[in-house]
């Protein structure tokens, strides 16, 4: 004997679910393109511009620590 009840409705929320997260997958695939994107972008200016690099990120740990101490 099957003991198992379906209410109505609940196969509709079944598949609102799947949907959702068939969108927030995507969604998260696309925000990880974009960033491994970014780092690429990011890597090659580096490796363009090194010494800026360096002197940009001194200048931003010397803000920071000067934030910190307050």
């Amino acid at each position: 004997m099957n003991t198992q009840f379906t209410r109505p409705g609940a196969s509709a929320a079944s598949d609102l679910a799947n949907a959702a997260q068939d969108k927030i997958s995507e969604t998260v695939d696309q925000a990880q393109a974009l960033a491994q994107d970014q780092y690429d972008k990011l890597a090659a200016t580096i490796r363009r511009n090194p010494l800026q690099a360096a002197g940009i990120a001194a200048g931003i740990g010397f803000v920071l620590a000067l934030m910190a101490r307050r």
